[in-house]
């Protein structure tokens, strides 16, 4: 091995430790020290495990995200035989390893030593983990292989022209696509960028250019989409898979009442929201004379992140990760400019970097890891509880068998699979489309779960649809009670 290829084995080494430590912190989820699980990870946990086994997604088990998710959700569970939180943080690990590879090369290119990039990476990605296993997480690969596929097209001294720029837009196009397959709010990051890039080569009046980048964009967008698309018509799913990935995804966006503007100027995650904006944007300013068409694109592409953080009114801190990917790059362009400005000026940056990534990651990880004992206890002691209820199904009915507005957790401490196609939160889901509550009705009066775990001696919101609340008191029979969970029977049984 020649000492390039070492350099390069060895810096891979690196980014795969890197990567297995800040996991084995950050995604607390699914880590093999203590995992705490965490709601939505339960959600796809659940929802792998059920596609693993032959469910249909979307019209067996259903969520509002791409197909994408299902996909990558299930390929790990049908692995290791279900409900296996290490397979999963094993795919986390390999996502996270791959993004520090790429962001790695973003900063080579940039002229920014790499490892201080990563860090950066690492650093900004560290407070918006909540817990890992999350689509935004995975996303952050795709944007930055977007990132990457730009800067190789129009970073250097002459700008890609004929087959090589229509190939890196076919590229951009196929990780646009597979960022939309993950969840289509994800991919409005890479989207506005793309458009910032198409902006540059209108006003250049570059319209070969920019009919080649158009042509290999869309191009790269089908090949990666049929895939997906050939899987969701051979399981007969491609209905259910328009309404829960695009319709019911923005109708959930629209429920909340928070105000979008008060979170932006009034709250830590529209203050987080700003600063990685702010990064993308000054590595932009560094940038607008070296390549003004990544300038603009970047500028673009932090409006697209910022619109993705606030669609929603959920506002939920992992949302931001969608940005992390350009702030990451903005770091590199000003460590590759402060080089370029001379040694003074580069060594105050890269100290800078380097103490502010450094603090921050330790700062956060400390806070995990001070949280992460309680979280463990107290899923210790939800797990004895589902499972000493769900002994008492009998296994001839555990495809009859429901968890309904408790913990998705339920599914994964018990190893149980829902009978109704939605599994968790289905009153909030009905917020968003009243037809969920109606179809919900509808299977309790036409084919009801024969066993039922609710909350018990619980108040929450928003409370039991009236129609369910009525069937559980009618046709359900008390069985037994746990912590603040019950177990029901059907009556009919009795």
């Amino acid at each position: 091995m020649n000492t390039r290829n070492r350099r390069r084995a060895l810096s891979a080494l690196f980014s795969l430790a890197m990567a297995t430590a800040f996991a084995l912190v950050f995604f607390t989820f699914n880590t093999p020290v203590q995992p705490t699980i965490g709601s939505d990870n339960a959600m796809y946990l659940t929802m792998g495990t059920a596609v693993a086994r032959g469910y249909r997604p979307y019209a067996d088990v259903f969520d509002h995200k791409g197909p994408l998710l299902f996909a990558m959700q299930a390929i790990p569970q049908w692995i290791a035989g279900g409900y296996s939180t290490l397979a999963v943080f094993v795919m986390e690990v390999l996502f996270l390893f791959a993004c520090l590879c790429v962001a790695g090369k973003i900063a080579r290119r940039l002229g920014a030593p790499a490892l201080l990039v990563q860090l950066a990476y690492l650093a900004l990605t560290c407070p918006l983990a909540d817990g890992g296993n999350l689509t935004e997480e995975y996303t952050g690969l795709f944007t930055l292989l977007g990132l990457l596929l730009a800067l190789s097209a129009f970073g250097g001294e002459a700008r890609l022209t004929g087959k090589g720029l229509t190939l890196h837009a076919a590229g951009m196009g196929a990780v646009t696509a597979l960022a939309f397959m993950l969840r289509a709010n994800n991919a409005l990051p890479l989207c506005a960028f793309t458009l910032g890039l198409a902006v540059y080569l209108a006003g250049k009046r570059a319209f070969a250019d920019l009919g080649r980048c158009a042509g290999g964009f869309a191009l790269g967008l089908l090949l990666a989409s049929l895939p997906l698309v050939l899987w969701l018509a051979a399981q007969g799913v491609l209905g259910d898979a328009f309404y829960g990935a695009i319709l019911h995804n923005f109708m959930y966006a629209e429920t909340g009442t928070e105000s979008r503007v008060d979170m932006l100027l009034h709250s830590s995650y529209g203050h987080t929201a700003l600063m990685l904006a702010a990064l993308s944007c000054l590595g932009a300013l560094a940038l607008r004379r070296r390549s003004p068409a990544l300038a603009l694109a970047m500028v673009a592409g932090a409006a697209g992140a910022g619109f993705a953080g606030f669609i929603s009114h959920k506002f939920y801190i992992h949302y931001l990760m969608l940005g992390t990917p350009l702030a990451a790059m903005g770091v590199a362009a000003l460590l590759g400019a402060a080089a370029r400005d001379g040694k003074r000026a580069y060594r105050a940056g890269a100290a800078i970097c380097l103490l502010l990534c450094v603090g921050v990651t330790y700062a956060g990880g400390a806070q995990v890891i001070a949280h992460r004992n309680d979280g463990y206890g107290d899923y210790e002691t939800f797990s004895a509880d589902a499972q000493a209820l769900y002994a008492l199904v009998p296994e001839e009915d555990r495809d009859r068998f429901m968890a309904y507005r408790v913990e998705p957790r339920w599914y994964v401490a018990t190893g149980a699979l829902p009978c109704m196609r939605f599994y968790f939160l289905q009153e909030i889901l009905a917020q968003a489309d009243p037809a969920v509550m109606d179809e919900i009705v509808e299977t309790f009066e036409t084919e009801p779960p024969r066993w039922l775990v609710i909350y018990y001696n619980r108040e929450f919101s928003p409370p039991y649809d009236p129609r369910v609340a009525e069937i559980f008191e009618a046709d359900y029979e008390f069985v037994a009670a746990r912590g603040t969970y019950q177990l029901k029977r059907l009556r009919e049984m009795l």
